[in-house]
Formats: C-alpha cells, structure tokens, sequence
C-alpha cells in the first residue's frame, strides 16, 4: 500500500471512529441534580458547549433541600443522577456506602483549586468531588464606627467597649455566641480541634474540642459575656439586624450576609477575624462542589463535563456570576480581586478548616451547643463544659 493510500486509509477509519463514537454518545444522556436555582441556570448555560461537542444532552434538576437523602435513595438502587451538587460536608457518608466515585486528579489540576477546598471534598486520603466555592465567615465592620478594624482580639474588644460607653445603644461587637459554627473560630485558634486530621484523614478517635487550645478559646469567649461585651442572648438574627441598622460596630458572619448588608445602605467592610495570642482565628470553611454518582454508566463522561467546563475558569467564572460566592479557583478570584470584600473572605477560609465531611460530625454538634450554652450561661466554667462535651462525643460515638 502506498503513502498516500495508507493516509487516505487512516483518515477514513478516523472519520469512522468519531461518528461511531458520536453516535454512541447522541443516544446518551447526563443528568445533574442540585437545590439552587443559581447553579442551575449557571450548569445550563455552560452545557451548551459541551453539548455542541459531544452531542450529549445535560438536564440539571433542581430538588428540595432534602436533595442527599433523595440522592442516597436512588443512589442505591442504581438510579439518580449522573452529577450531584452539593457541600462537602456529606462527602463521608456517600464514600463510605460507595455511592459516590473517588476521583483521580492530577497534581497540576490540583494546583488548578485552592488547597482548603480540594482538602475538603478528601475522604481518608481520596477525593470525592470538584470544588466550586469555599465560604467561610469573616470580620463586617460598620466603618463609621470602627474606621479600622481591630488586628487582635484585645484591640476588638477595647474598641467594643468604647463604641459601647459612647453610647449605650449601640453595640460594639455581637455573633451568634452560643452557636458551635460561629464560636469555633475562638475555639480553633490555640489548637482546638473536632477530630485530629492525619495524612490518611481524620481520627475521629482524637477529640481535640477540651485541649489547652480549646479551653483557652472557651476563656476567650467567657471574657465577652463577663465583660459585658456580648449579652448571653445574642443570636445571629439579633446581630444581623443590629448590623443593618447601623447600631453595631462589628459582627461575624459569612459571605450569604452580604446581600442584605448592602441593600442596607450602611458603609461596611469585610477583614480576616482578628487573632488571639499572636494566632489566627480559623474558621470552619464550607465547599460547595460537582461529585460523580459511582453506579453511574456515564462517569467518563461526567468527568468530562465537570473538569473541562463546570469547573473550568470560565465555568467557575459562570457560577459566580449567578451565585456570587467566593470562587475556588486562583485565577477565577484574580480577575475579581476589586471587590475587596470577596478577597477577604477568601483570605479567611485560605486560613480556615474545613468542616469534618465524616457522619460522626452528628455527635459533635449537640454536645458542642450544650456546652457553649453552659459557658454562656455561666452554669459551668470553660473547662468543664468542654471536658463534658467531649466525653459526649465519645460516648456517642461508642454507641453508634
């Protein structure tokens, strides 16, 4: 056979090999289950292409907010989507029935995500899901009365009490106290921690939540109701409408506060949380992201359409431009890197922890809102409360 045949010959069997493979795929269909409106409408406009290319058609459904336990249902009978959306605090349950597909990624395509966000979607050493966002919360401050905000716990709470004394109705610092997600920040920052994170993932048989670190946390947030700093009643409602109002010098919340902080009219700033004895405050991080169904027959092709355009910078950028949260892509954040705000709250969650994705978190949100109730309340000192929360835990996890 000569040359030119020989190529005639490969060029015909090519053309034969993609229409065969197209053909495959036009019959094929992927199914993408979410419970926001945003990200579906953000999915369908970035599925176009996809589409156009591989003639595979992408149906995204929004569900209730029950969306994993509809998804464990299905899921174990083989049905249910292809791709479910969803935080990656759920990421244990799923791996460890094995309905969700451990995904290989390269360690360029790793680089592609913040870190804290890869390590949250990561289940005893693998990771099960594509990062999109990372929200963590963050330091608002009303900049009519704290023109800077404070670098350090100490500073924050002199400057607390002065807005305070200036005048007694308003407030100078006030967050939902009493509740574990608010007050782990003060918890965290002198080594306090829910389960002990090792390179093959977290021991949940070491309990850090009653250690030197954590005890001294629970000190710190027993200075703020003793000093008058934060009355044992505050919640995030009560925080957030004084915020709004303009009646409250600073607050900890997250990025989902900022709609209504600036439909409220009042000149605010967003800054890292301040730091406790020369260490940062490090909050929980949340993720949100794409993980593959495992009992799916189009997983490849799923892999496809999250890693080359869901995820994508330009996917990313498409996500964020419907449901503005802080993007978990470098690149995505630099092209955005004007609105101050935004790249705070990413500095923050970069600092952060993310969430435990393991099932045993259950145990840990009782007995950590007891206890911060006890300490709140002045019923038990921090170290009790803590100790006693953490045994709890233990006790709670023997049984299960």
């Amino acid at each position: 056979m000569q040359t030119g045949q020989v190529v005639l010959f490969f060029k015909v069997f090519l053309l034969t090999l993609v229409t065969c493979f197209a053909s495959l795929f036009a019959s094929e269909k992927l199914i993408l289950w979410t419970s926001n409106e945003h990200v579906q409408k953000a999915v369908d406009s970035v599925s176009k292409g996809f589409e156009k290319e591989y003639g595979v058609k992408v149906e995204s459904v929004v569900l209730s907010k029950d969306l994993t336990t509809q998804f464990k249902t299905a899921a174990i009978s083989g049905k249910g989507p292809d791709i479910l959306t969803w935080g990656h605090d759920v990421v244990g349950e799923l791996a460890s029935t094995g309905l969700v597909e451990p995904i290989n990624l390269s360690d360029s395509k790793k680089k592609e995500f913040f870190p804290v966000a890869i390590d949250a979607f990561t289940y005893e050493g693998k990771v099960y899901g594509y990062p999109y966002d990372i929200e963590a919360v963050a330091l608002f401050y009303n900049k009519s009365l704290v023109p800077t905000p404070p670098a350090t716990m100490d500073e924050l709470m002199r400057m607390a009490i002065d807005i305070k004394t200036k005048n007694p109705k308003r407030y100078g610092f006030l967050y939902d106290i009493r509740t574990f997600f608010f007050s782990f920040p003060l918890l965290s920052a002198q080594g306090g921690y829910v389960f002990k994170q090792k390179s093959t993932g977290l021991d949940i048989a070491d309990i850090g939540l009653a250690n030197d670190g954590a005890i001294a946390g629970g000190n710190l947030i027993k200075q703020l109701i003793d000093k008058k700093i934060v009355p044992e009643s505050t919640d995030n409602g009560i925080s957030s409408n004084l915020m709004k109002k303009g009646d409250l010098g600073m607050t900890i919340d997250g990025p989902w506060a900022m709609s209504d902080m600036k439909k409220s009219g009042v000149d605010f700033g967003v800054a890292t949380l301040p730091t406790f004895d020369g260490k940062p405050l490090r909050p929980f991080v949340g993720v949100h992201g794409f993980m593959i169904r495992r009992s799916s027959k189009n997983k490849e092709l799923a892999k496809e359409f999250i890693e080359n355009y869901l995820v994508s910078k330009g996917g990313i950028t498409a996500l964020y431009g419907v449901d503005p949260r802080p993007p978990s892509r470098p690149d995505v954040l630099q092209e955005l890197k004007e609105d101050k705000n935004l790249v705070k709250f990413v500095e923050s969650a970069s600092i952060g922890i993310p969430m435990p994705n393991v099932p045993q978190m259950g145990a840990v949100w009782a007995a950590m809102g007891g206890a911060l109730q006890n300490i709140v309340g002045g019923k038990q000192l921090p170290k009790q409360a803590l100790t006693i929360a953490k045994n709890q835990i233990e006790e709670s996890l023997k049984k299960k």
